[in-house]
This record gives structure tokens, C-alpha cells and sequence, in this order.
């Protein structure tokens, strides 16, 4: 299957890093894709270096005048021609045979709605060459979870054997197996990050607005496919080098009003599933959250007292605003989710 492959890029005052990922596209083994850029204007120079790559990738450029990430997602989807939707972030740089193991991955299994791959840490050096680098220098507290065993947090019926689920607590859960460096082949997953995965245009909508950055976006979106029967896979073949700098969006906890709400929307991915999920319920969701506060507590050691609060803030913060509203569509309200999530990263 010779799949067009449309690669969603969204970037915002990225011009200095941004020519290592396009470069990285340029060299990719499998020739059939076209590039989407979502710009948010920033007053660099990131539309002259997308111009001049237009000249050797088939390269559209989308304005982003206002919105979010998960708005400009939106936008790009609308411009995508693509049978498959690769995403990619404007830090993350592809390997050359990137695209090829996703489209062999759609090639090999029936059914799959989606593929993800693995995303490693990287810097620039001095020379202006790409070094790995490892990643505990990059998130020394870890990112795998310290509850699988806990009965709240065992998967979803359907999602048992996936490396990242949906716990009984409606929230994300990494299994322990995926933070494994000998971990080699292709698992059935939820889809990771959206630096690097891909998903089936027929087997999607639009991606969730209720959200400003778009944190748990990709499991969200893995739910509505897996939902509608097809299969998610996670392909370690599949490569991209994140990009270590002082914007870097994965790491949170260098901002404080990006960690609370980063972490007020993670606790509302409950509120996105309980409608669909019978076996999503109150009483797991509670023992799930209390376990994170205490997480976020114990973590402070590692990312700072300040951050640590911010991120307990925004845990409540999104607790409260998902049951304000429960209580408003009950009664016939329209409450606003996301204008609430502004009032938060507004006031942090």
C-alpha cells in the first residue's frame, strides 16, 4: 500500500530548531507524504525557513491567527489530504525510515487505527550535530507509573495487555514494560505522544477542544478509535530524536502555569470517559487522585517545592471543574470546560 501520508507539524517561534526537523523529513525513505505546518506567528523567522524547504517537501503552511494546540491540530487536519495522519512536533526529528515504519505497520496487521513509536531525548551540540542523550538527564523522577498494581488502575476491560490504557480511574496509565530500553517489536498500545504517531484519517473526527495544550490529547484520540473497534499499535522501529531546550513542552515543570495545567486536564480525561465507560467509576477515580497529589507531593523533591504545588493546584482545579460541570449539563447549563482551563492558565 502505497499510503499518501500527510505529517501535521504545529510550531510557534521554533525558527532555530525547526530546520533540523524538516531536514529530517527531507531524508525520509518512504517518499509518498506531504507536510502540514500549523504556524502561530511569532515574529522569527520560521516562515522564510518553511518557504525555502517548500522547494524540495510538498509543504503547506496554515496561519493559526488564535486558539490553542488542540485548535490548531483541528487546523491542520482540515488542510490534510493524506490517508494516514502522521503528527510531529517542531522539536522532534525523524529518523529516515520514520514514515516507512509507520506505513509498514498499517501494511502488516488488519484493522489498525493507529501507530506510535518511540521518543527519544536529544540536544544539539556545540557543532550543531544531533547526540542522544539519556533520558533520566531529562526527567530525573521517571515517567512510568507506580500503581499498575492497584485495582483501581488495572485496564479497562478490552485494553488489558496495552502498554498505555485507561485504568477503572479514567485516567492514563503506563505500563512498567514501556519504560524497558530492550523492550523491541510492535505491542498493542494506546497511542503515546504526539511527537511520534499516526492514525488512520478515516478513523477519526476532530480532536478534543475541551483542552487548551492538548496534555492526554493522544489517549483521548486513541479511545475514540479503539472505540470504534480498530486496533492501536506501538512500533519501537518507529524513531524520533525530542529535542532538548529551554522551550521544550514535555518538560512541564520549568513552568508553573504550564504544570498546573497540565495536570488539571489530565484529571479530567475521567470526566471524558465516564459517560462512555461503565466500569470508570467515582470511587477509583478518588483513590487514583489522591494517589497523584500524594505523587506530586513526594515528586517535589526532584522539580521543586513551587512546581509541586502548582501541580497539586492544578489537580483540584481540574477535580472541581470537572464536577462544576457534571452538575451544570445535569440541570441544562452550559458550562464551559475550556474557558475555565484559560481562567487557570491566565492565573497561574
Amino acid at each position: 500500500m502505497k499510503s499518501v501520508i500527510s505529517v501535521i507539524i504545529l510550531t510557534y517561534k521554533r525558527a532555530y530548531i525547526l530546520k533540523y526537523v524538516l531536514e529530517g523529513l527531507k531524508k525520509q525513505t518512504y517518499e509518498n507524504f506531504e507536510v502540514i505546518v500549523v504556524l502561530k506567528p511569532g515574529g522569527d523567522e520560521t516562515k522564510e525557513i518553511l518557504e525555502e524547504y517548500s522547494k524540495d517537501i510538498p509543504l503547506t503552511i496554515v496561519i493559526q491567527n488564535s486558539g490553542f494546540v488542540t485548535d490548531a491540530y483541528n487546523l491542520g487536519l482540515a488542510e490534510a489530504n493524506g490517508e494516514i495522519i502522521a503528527f510531529l512536533d517542531d522539536d522532534a526529528v525523524p529518523h529516515p525510515n520514520w514514515l516507512e515504519e509507520h506505513v509498514n505497520t498499517y501494511n502488516k496487521y488488519n484493522g489498525v487505527g493507529g501507530v506510535s513509536g518511540i521518543t527519544t531525548s536529544a540536544k544539539i551540540t556545540e557543532n550543531g550535530e544531533l547526540k542522544q542523550i539519556p533520558e533520566d538527564s531529562v526527567y530525573p523522577y521517571g515517567r512510568k507509573t507506580k500503581y499498575y498494581d492497584f485495582p483501581w488502575s488495572r485496564p479497562l476491560t478490552g485494553m488489558s495487555g496495552l502498554l498505555i490504557y485507561f485504568g477503572r480511574d479514567g485516567l492514563v496509565h503506563h505500563h512498567p514494560r514501556l519504560e524497558d530500553e530492550n523492550l523491541h517489536g510492535i505491542f498493542p498500545s494506546l497511542l503515546h505522544m504526539g511527537a511520534n504517531m499516526s492514525v488512520k484519517k478515516e478513523a477519526i473526527e476532530r480532536i478534543n477542544e475541551n483542552s487548551l495544550m492538548g496534555f492526554a490529547f493522544e489517549q483521548l484520540l486513541s479511545y475514540q478509535i479503539w472505540h470504534r473497534g480498530y486496533k492501536l499499535l506501538y512500533n519501537t522501529s518507529a524513531k524520533v530524536l525530542h529535542l532538548v531546550h529551554k522551550e521544550s513542552t514535555g518538560r512541564f515543570f520549568q513552568s508553573p502555569s504550564r504544570a498546573a495545567l497540565r495536570d488539571a486536564e489530565y484529571v479530567l480525561t475521567f470526566f471524558n470517559l465516564k459517560s462512555e465507560e461503565k466500569e470508570v467509576f467515582w470511587v477509583a477515580y478518588f483513590l487514583g487522585f489522591v494517589m497523584l497529589v500524594i505523587s506530586r507531593l513526594l515528586r517535589g523533591r526532584d522539580y521543586g517545592f513551587s512546581i509541586s504545588m502548582h501541580r497539586i493546584y492544578g489537580l483540584l482545579y481540574g477535580f472541581v471543574v470537572g464536577c462544576a460541570s457534571v452538575i451544570s449539563h445535569a440541570f441544562g447549563g452550559k458550562f464551559s470546560v475550556r474557558n475555565s482551563l484559560k481562567k487557570l492558565l491566565n492565573s497561574s
